[in-house]
């Protein structure tokens, strides 16, 4: 609901009352106050990390996930490019799943819709945040191998830098801090365990770290990790693949470069105040694109997917970091400019209702 809603919002409430402007301007002022408070809440945030783990979850049970093909290939995957000792863990540890898919597999997916449930519901939610933080922090190590930063050709085009980062990176920004003053802050993550300055310097070290993955040789073959994102998916999406894929065939140092930029661009843009909604704009738009075009939303119709890729994580991270309108004092109504709009906003369709009931 924009401005114009705010008016015609004055306008009905002024003829359901019959005509009576007090109460209506009174009507429209709690609706106002209302929708300002849950235009973004923290719990709002909380909620949706909670669905997506619940997508996780139920990717887990797919068919494909009960074999010992899935536990080798994954974690083969992941184990490219770690060093020795790291990766000698990591093929311990799938030789140990590996050897037993139908006990592991329904521990691991149970576990995950065990946190997405809890997390929609509030008096399990922090519980249910805290071991999210635990198990996701887990499987970027482990499942992912560290979001496969060690292994050539890693971008934030193909997943980087892990979606299981990405969930712990927004519970620890949701954890709510013991200051509660805090939580009224100018961004959710200001009222959470990292604090807005924090979390902002999060989202800069996560930008340039993905801007700089793009100075490798292997990277630059945009072409054919658009193209290969389509392996396995319905036709449709793979020809969509394959012809995004064939625009940048051949214009890989281009990509890479304007790419780059574009990233530490996001990145830096949130620490100023005036330019933060449009680095988060920004981070959102790419996020969406790269998710999209460049992951299939891993990959979610292809059987095998184990969550919806880096793309809906980005999104939810910037949402934990943008800027609220206006703050609201303890009685809950709005502050500042965005007040100042609101009441003028009710105030002139009173007026029109008004004039309309006096004809």
């Amino acid at each position: 609901m924009g401005m114009d809603g705010l008016r015609d919002l004055g306008f009905f409430t002024q003829r359901l009352l019959g005509g009576r402007r007090g109460q209506a301007e009174e009507l429209g002022g709690v609706a106002v106050s209302w929708w300002r408070r849950h235009q973004l809440s923290r719990r709002g945030v909380e909620i949706t990390l909670g669905v997506l783990w619940l997508v996780d979850g139920a990717l887990q049970f797919q068919p494909s996930m009960f074999t010992r093909g899935f536990f080798v290939d994954t974690l083969g995957m992941a184990n490219m490019g770690l060093p020795g000792p790291v990766a000698t863990v990591e093929y311990a540890l799938t030789s140990m799943l590996a050897a037993h898919p139908a006990v592991w597999n329904p521990l691991f997916a149970s576990l995950q819709v065990a946190l997405g449930v809890g997390l929609l519901w509030r008096r399990t939610a922090r519980l249910a945040l805290g071991l999210s933080i635990l198990w996701a922090l887990a499987v970027w190590v482990v499942g992912e191998g560290f979001g496969g930063l060690f292994m050539g050709g890693t971008s934030l085009l193909t997943g980087a830098p892990g979606a299981a980062l990405l969930y712990a990176l927004i519970a620890i920004a949701l954890w709510p801090r013991r200051d509660r003053s805090a939580r009224s802050g100018q961004s959710i993550a200001d009222g959470g365990l990292l604090g807005g300055t924090v979390a902002r310097w999060s989202w800069l070290v996560l930008w340039i770290g993905t801007a700089a993955l793009e100075l490798e040789p292997a990277s630059h073959v945009p072409g054919a990790q658009l193209t290969n994102a389509g392996e396995d998916e319905p036709a449709v999406v793979a020809a969509v693949n394959h012809a995004v894929g064939g625009l940048f065939t051949g214009r890989g140092i281009l990509f890479a470069v304007v790419f780059g930029l574009l990233q530490i661009a996001i990145g830096m843009g949130v620490l100023a105040q005036r330019t933060r909604r449009w680095a988060l704009s920004a981070g959102i738009g790419l996020a969406l694109a790269t998710g999209i075009l460049g992951q299939d939303l891993g990959g979610l119709l292809t059987g095998h997917a184990t969550d919806p890729g880096t793309g809906p994580l980005l999104v939810l991270f910037a949402l934990t970091l943008w800027p609220r309108e206006a703050t609201e004092k303890a009685g809950g109504a709005p502050t500042g400019s965005g007040a100042a709009r609101a009441t003028r906003a009710l105030s002139w369709g009173s007026d029109r209702a008004w004039a309309g009931a006096r004809l």
